[in-house]
């Protein structure tokens, strides 16, 4: 008899894999569009069916056992196998195009102005950009690579680290002669601006300023959003080298002491195992590179203050 008959519906197995992948129910729902209720519900299920725990309570997280973690990857490898299949059926729609999904500040800030570059090396590629910062899920939303900041360790992706960064201070040279800033001890009397996840200690204390984080005053959830407002007089933001160089080098921001710290957060091209091969991803990827190793470099911080005496 066909043991295919004895599967687990394919519906618990997909989220047992999410749920491993999160480690976390609600996560998992959110991703598969569930409540953490109906997650539970269907790993319970799926224990009782299979006569295995897959789960252990850890404190608030639920931590997949030896059992789960497994399970989890054969369902991970199987459904790749499968998503594959199913493109190579699809053929020559699926076979001259790529889907990638950026932040839209580094969009904005590098690659929409490179873009014409990557089509006219190839013509015969569709690419389709998806800018926003939520994360790619690259098994329901078609998308074939993704530009992000981070360490580099995504589970159960590939990635290619795509340069370093830098954080330093910068704002509108208008700001910057009206209140005089010749030296960090200066931004203490400066509104900071806020990046969601890029905290200013850091830099105060590489530059020995003894200034607590800032907690009041604009936060942004996108760097591009918090260059604009620094470009507006708006205030100080502690911006990413590769996002603020185009700015720079056009005068509309000035990075006024040369004090910088390396970024904790890299840039990386990340994408599924099985897109690793696929000539579209590979092209890109290639593009990608070469053109950064064209980029010119940042420009260094100026420290003199016009009309400043």
């Amino acid at each position: 008899m066909n043991p295919w008959h004895r599967l687990p519906p394919l519906r618990s197995l997909r989220i047992l894999e999410a749920a491993v992948r999160h480690e976390n129910y609600t996560r998992a729902g959110a991703e598969l569009g569930l409540t953490p209720g109906a997650v539970s519900h269907q790993m319970h299920a799926l224990e009782e069916a299979l006569g295995v725990n897959l789960f252990e309570r850890a404190g608030r997280r639920m931590r997949a056992t030896e059992h789960g973690r497994q399970l989890a990857q054969d369902v991970s490898a199987a459904l790749d196998a499968l998503a594959s299949a199913v493109e190579r059926l699809r053929g020559g729609d699926a076979g001259n195009s790529i889907t990638v999904s950026v932040l839209p500040s580094f969009a904005a800030a590098w690659l929409v102005a490179r873009l014409g570059g990557f089509l006219e090396r190839h013509p015969g590629i569709e690419l389709r950009l998806e800018s926003t910062t939520a994360l790619a899920d690259f098994r329901n939303d078609g998308v074939d690579v993704a530009i992000r900041y981070g360490t580099g360790n995504y589970p159960g992706l590939e990635s290619t680290k795509l340069f370093d960064d830098e954080l330093f201070p910068t704002m509108s040279p208008r700001l910057q002669r009206a209140e005089r800033v010749r030296v960090p001890a200066d931004l203490a009397r400066l509104p900071l601006l806020r990046i969601r996840n890029q905290p200013w200690a850091a830099w105060f204390a590489a530059a020995g300023l003894n200034l607590p984080e800032p907690r009041s005053g604009s936060i942004f959830n996108d760097s591009e959003l918090a260059l604009q407002a620094a470009i507006q007089g708006q205030g100080v933001v502690l911006a990413r080298g590769s996002l603020a160089a185009a700015k720079l080098r056009s005068g509309v921001l000035v990075a006024p002491f040369r004090q910088r710290i390396a970024s904790p957060q890299t840039c990386h091209l990340v994408y599924p195992g099985r897109n690793a091969d696929k000539t579209e991803v590979c092209l890109f990827r290639d593009w990608l590179l070469d053109e950064l190793r064209a980029t010119p470099a940042v420009y260094a911080p100026t420290t003199s203050v016009k009309g400043a005496g």
